[in-house]
């Protein structure tokens, strides 16, 4: 009898844990199969699990000293006793080059994979292969700069990097003034172009070089084929308003881009609130030279916002006090270098007869070639003659400070030109 009994509960403890075990796991894999040290690896169990209503609870990794051990927890809400085949997959991370062993443990779980699955080794990898180059292009706001932006996917830092352009032929375009500690993650590099560097319009093909630690020691080197200019027509450009005194500044403030021709290409309404002292917007920008115009839609509230651009890239542009009394607009070129190259949209006036740009309280007159201007007569959007002038240089400013706000036609002997004037 006491046999029997002790028998009894032996197949009833087993019985027990065998229904308890809620996850059985047939399989285990490496992702990648052969990792190497710049690999973010994931540890895939592929089994089943014991029913309908069976889940799995929580799984972990973590690594010490060449064993790498899993957590796993396992339930069941109930429902329908049927193996349903599940792939847990756990995040490893990276890991240094070496052989490691695998340990499984947790509730309600069997480990039923075989023994030669629970071993992997890491391989040492190419440091180079984790950095992902994205783009080399024209700085948005200067012709003397290149931005390089790349990823860092692996878990080494680069220490000290500066980047160098060359073209095919091996010749120097830009370099970077090393004057970051590392590349980790996102990373945006500008390079200065090189003296006497004759830079490719279009599409062409050249080599990136990677210096570390203050150019001692070449690291990395690209092939690339590259176009430094955005592809046609625009690229992105951020309108943006920012308080940066010791006061808050609330309230709605108008903006609005013009061209050279003095046409709005983007406007809107900036808003700012007590939590919130920053506002954007979103433009698409052909290159080519811009002002930027803002002003209050109430009395000032304190504080000094500043009005202005940047890029896609968030490279801060230029920006300019927003004044109550006057505000001078905001002078800009947007992608210079790609003003004449390929992506630009081409101006077949741009280089003759007359240029009008506006200034403070008017709009001033140059010739490209050096000639006197001429007959100047200004109009309202209605016809309306404002001003008329002869000027006998190359250079006139217009006086239009006393003028009401709105649209205006400009005529000189070689163009006629509509803007919108809107005084300081």
């Amino acid at each position: 009898m006491r046999i029997l009994t002790t028998i009894t509960g032996s197949l009833l403890f087993a019985v027990t844990t065998f229904a308890q075990t809620y996850f059985y796991i047939d399989a285990i894999a490496i992702q990648p199969s052969d990792p190497t040290t710049i690999d973010q690896m994931t540890i895939e169990l592929s089994g089943g699990l014991s029913g309908t209503g069976a889940y799995i609870a929580s799984a972990s990794a973590s690594e010490q000293g060449g064993i790498v051990s899993l957590t796993i927890s396992a339930a069941d809400d109930g429902g329908a006793t049927v193996i349903v085949p599940h792939t847990e997959s756990i995040l490893l991370g990276f890991l240094p080059e070496g052989e490691y062993m695998i340990e499984i443990d947790g509730n309600s779980i069997l480990d039923l994979a075989p023994n030669g699955q629970h071993f992997f080794e890491v391989t040492a990898g190419d440091p180079c292969d984790a950095l992902d180059i994205d783009f080399v292009q024209w700085a948005p706001f200067s012709d003397t700069a290149l931005i390089v932006r790349l990823y860092n996917i692996g878990p080494e830092l680069v220490g000290y990097p500066g980047f160098v352009l060359m073209d095919a032929s091996g010749d120097t375009l830009a370099v970077e003034l090393v004057n970051s500690f590392s590349i980790d993650g996102e990373s945006y590099h500008e390079l200065t172009v090189h003296p006497g560097a004759v830079i490719p319009e279009g599409p062409f093909m050249g080599e990136l070089h990677l210096w570390t630690w203050f150019f001692g020691e070449l690291t990395c080197t690209w092939d690339l084929e590259m176009d430094l200019c955005p592809p046609a027509p625009c690229d992105t450009l951020y309108p943006t308003l920012q308080n940066f005194g010791n006061a808050l500044t609330l309230g709605d403030f108008s903006w609005s881009i013009l061209n050279e021709e003095f046409e709005v290409v983007g406007s809107g309404t900036f808003t700012l609130i007590d939590t919130v002292q920053f506002d954007f917007d979103t433009l698409c920008l052909a290159p080519g030279s811009y002002s930027m115009h803002c002003s209050y839609e109430q009395d000032p509230t304190g504080g000094q916002p500043y009005f202005g651009v940047a890029s896609s890239a968030w490279s801060d542009g230029p920006r300019s006090p927003l004044l109550w009394d006057s505000t001078l607009p905001l002078e800009f070129d947007f992608l210079p270098g790609c003003v004449d190259g390929t992506n630009g949209v081409q101006d077949p006036t741009k280089e003759e007869g007359t240029r009008i740009r506006r200034v403070l309280n008017g709009i001033e007159l140059g010739t490209l070639d050096g000639s006197a201007i001429g007959a100047v007569q200004v109009f309202s959007a209605d016809g309306k003659l404002l001003r008329t002038t002869i000027a006998a240089s190359n250079t006139f400013r217009i006086d239009l400070q006393h003028i009401p706000d709105g649209v205006m036609i400009v005529r000189t002997a070689d163009k006629v030109q509509r803007f919108v004037w809107s005084a300081p």
